[in-house]
């Protein structure tokens, strides 16, 4: 899929139980979504890279009379890699389903259900495209921790890895895409149907097409 650049990254907790985001204290903000922007004062530094795969899955050919008659379609199992300068760490210790204990974050075995919005923009008229991900569970596998030189800073980044799980609200399947320059794209419809119970964008912004 062609794209322009990453406009944002946005994530929501999910409440398993009524299928809908947690917000307030149980969730990521008041409106529920949190968006990995580049405010400092919200702990951000911006997102580098999101590089979904997996967003089909492997065929199998169906063989009879000498002859392949028919395809099997794989499932899709999509997982994005996420590559961010910084994310608020109070996020991110929460969308790894850790748990805060006398000042220090926990592993636990729980898995964490996530939602997860990508933004990008289309390469031919520069409007946003959405992949919208209802479900998933968020890893961080590795630190690199290097040493600062006498000439410049060692850095390293934020490094999640998303994957998704299939979602009622889009029939069982993992993802949904939208783009801004559809007539009938609505950006609220959107993220309530990937965040359900989403309170950033309260009020319908229907598109007028290309």
């Amino acid at each position: 899929m062609a794209s322009l650049g990453l406009q944002m990254v946005y994530f929501a907790l999910r409440d398993v139980n009524t299928g809908q985001i947690k917000v307030g204290v149980d969730g990521l903000s008041d409106s529920g979504v949190f968006a990995i922007d580049t405010d400092k004062s919200k702990g951000n530094l911006g997102t580098k890279q999101a590089n979904i795969t997996n967003l089909a899955g492997s065929n199998t050919k169906i063989n009879g009379n000498d002859r392949v008659v028919d395809v099997s379609k794989g499932q899709a199992a999509p997982s994005i890699a996420i590559d961010a300068n910084a994310i608020n760490h109070e996020v991110k210790e929460k969308i790894l389903g850790h748990m805060k204990v006398n000042g220090y974050w926990v592993p636990t075995d729980d898995n964490v259900e996530v939602a997860c919005i990508v933004v990008t923009r289309d390469p031919v008229d520069r409007k946003e495209l959405y992949m919208g991900f209802g479900r998933g569970i968020c890893t961080e596998s590795a630190m690199d921790v290097q040493t600062n030189t006498d000439t410049a800073e060692t850095r390293s980044d934020d490094q999640i890895t998303f994957e998704a799980l299939s979602y009622d609200g889009f029939d069982g399947k993992p993802y949904v895409r939208a783009y801004a320059s559809d007539a009938d794209f609505d950006k609220k419809k959107f993220f309530d149907a990937v965040m359900p119970g989403q309170t950033l964008f309260a009020t319908s912004t229907p598109t007028t097409g290309k």
